[in-house]
């Protein structure tokens, strides 16, 4: 008797899963728990190279934490110093890429954890290779 309960709480408390996490991501909060979960989980460290994103071309955005502005995500292809290629997220906070130059990119998993502007001689030859630049 005391399982035909148990199994309908587990069967709610699943579904109320699937419909929050849906709530999430549809509030745009994908992006964000990704990158969350990159930094968490136990991915190495490595070094990537990409042009920077153009203007624009962000696959999402969401509001900032103060309500003044937005957060853009931009989705990019990356390559390391052997010509590796990787999509990664890059989270731009509080403006949009200006679409000059490259950028090295500290990446975990799929997200960029941090990335500074670079000039295209400053990439490695295979990365600029790798994705004919």
């Amino acid at each position: 008797m005391c399982r035909k309960p148990l199994a309908a709480v587990l069967a709610l408390l699943s579904a109320a899963l699937v419909l929050g996490g849906n709530a999430l991501l549809d509030a745009g909060w994908g992006s964000a728990l990704r990158s969350i979960a990159d930094r968490v989980l136990p991915n190495p460290e490595i070094a990537m190279w990409a042009p920077a994103p153009e203007p624009g071309s962000h696959a999402s955005s969401y509001a900032d934490a103060t309500g003044a502005g937005a957060n853009y995500v931009y989705l990019v292809d990356a390559a390391d110093d052997r010509g590796n290629i990787r999509e990664l997220q890059l989270i731009f906070f509080g403006r949009e890429s200006d679409g000059e130059g490259w950028l090295e990119i500290e990446a975990r998993g799929g997200s960029g954890v941090r990335y500074r502007a670079c000039n295209a001689a400053e990439a490695p030859a295979a990365a600029r290779g790798a994705l004919d630049r």
